[in-house]
């Protein structure tokens, strides 16, 4: 525990470590593109992280054309990042590469369908069968019930509450305005939404074939999703990780916990000099990277503690709050600790539940 604290103290009073050094900024709406080598552009969103986000993405620019690291939630949001690239390239886009099947990272990929009609979209092959097999279910039942949810974070915020019904902190009310916005933006669009499903990549490793570039689609396993790709520039030692890591809380929805401690050693492996999260500022280390490693580790002994103990699988679920590791990641911050309770400790325990139980636990 005192190392993952040691990790907590140096990663907000740092900010995610020095920011790699800029040669060029463009900043449409909510997004800031930075230059991070020559010809390579991180697409950072500046929305607070909430309920509902937009993704960040890569840009890489090759002799011929463009490779896009994910699309966005919205289409008004990849829009932006679209007008961001075309301030830095005229080159058209030649590859969408969908990192995993969230919606916030795909749902905008029509956008560069109607710009580039020539855009191949590439994933796992695991993606494509859970944007089908998960992604139309998790749309359909965020249409029908998301709207009801704005609705109530507006009626709060306007009495100067936040989502518990209590004094809203300036984190919160920033963080759940954003969100209503995006919610509205998307169940605005799902009328002509265009469902595009991707080309699929079968081997660990892929090169992609862009002229002037080395560029390297990677999936180490199962993590955040059964399908994350990570794209990964050999030379400038840059890599994109989508949802493998989420800054300042892990989505752990629907993922693979233990194999995602992992796939994170892979990503450790290469030594990236460069990280682009799927939301979250430029990280220029691995600090993150070991405190998520950290966060899913300690989850896992605790649950397997918890059941060896004797608690039954709804006790646990229940009655565990992971409160040491609460306290380390939030301390006293309200909205921090919705979203450790809501993004990680929730989802996260409940899937070691299941892998826990489906193995001998006893003492």
């Amino acid at each position: 525990m005192r190392i993952l604290a040691r990790l907590v103290l140096i990663l907000f009073a740092s900010a995610c470590g020095e920011p790699p050094p800029a040669t060029l900024h463009v900043v449409v709406g909510d997004v800031v593109v930075t230059e991070v080598a020559p010809d390579v552009y991180a697409a950072i969103r500046q929305e607070p992280l909430g309920l509902a986000v937009n993704a960040n993405s890569l840009f890489i620019v090759g002799d011929e054309g463009v490779v896009v690291v994910d699309a966005q939630f919205t289409r008004r949001a990849t829009l932006e990042n679209l007008a961001a690239l075309r301030q830095v390239t005229g080159k058209p886009v030649r590859y969408v590469v969908h990192t995993h099947w969230h919606d916030d990272h795909v749902a905008g990929a029509q956008v560069y369908r109607d710009s580039f009609p020539g855009v191949r979209f590439l994933a796992h092959a695991n993606t494509k069968r859970d944007m089908v097999a998960l992604g139309r279910e998790n749309r359909e039942q965020q249409v029908r019930y998301a709207p009801a949810a704005a609705d109530r974070f507006e009626r709060l915020l306007a009495m100067g509450l936040g989502g518990d019904s209590t004094a809203v902190t300036r984190a919160e009310e920033l963080a759940l305005s954003s969100s209503v916005r995006i919610i509205r933006e998307y169940v605005a669009e799902t009328a002509d939404f265009v469902e595009i499903l991707p080309e699929t990549l079968d081997s660990g490793r892929t090169v992609l074939p862009l002229a002037g570039r080395s560029i390297e689609l990677r999936w180490f396993g199962r993590g955040n999703t059964s399908g994350d790709l990570v794209v990964w520039l050999p030379r400038e030692r840059i890599l994109a990780t989508g949802d493998l890591v989420v800054w300042p809380v892990p989505f752990a929805f629907n993922s693979h916990p233990t194999e995602w401690t992992a796939v994170l050693d892979s990503i450790g492996a290469l030594e990236p000099a460069i990280v682009v999260p799927g939301h979250g500022p430029l990280m220029s280390d691995l600090k993150y990277v070991r405190m998520v490693q950290s966060m899913l580790h300690i989850a896992r002994e605790e649950v397997r503690s918890a059941l060896r103990s004797g608690m039954s699988p709804d006790s646990v679920a229940a009655e565990l709050q992971l409160s040491d590791l609460r306290n380390e990641v939030a301390g006293d911050d309200k909205w921090m600790r919705t979203m450790f309770g809501m993004f990680f400790r929730r989802p996260v325990v409940g899937l070691l539940i299941e892998e826990l139980s489906s193995r001998d636990v006893s003492p």
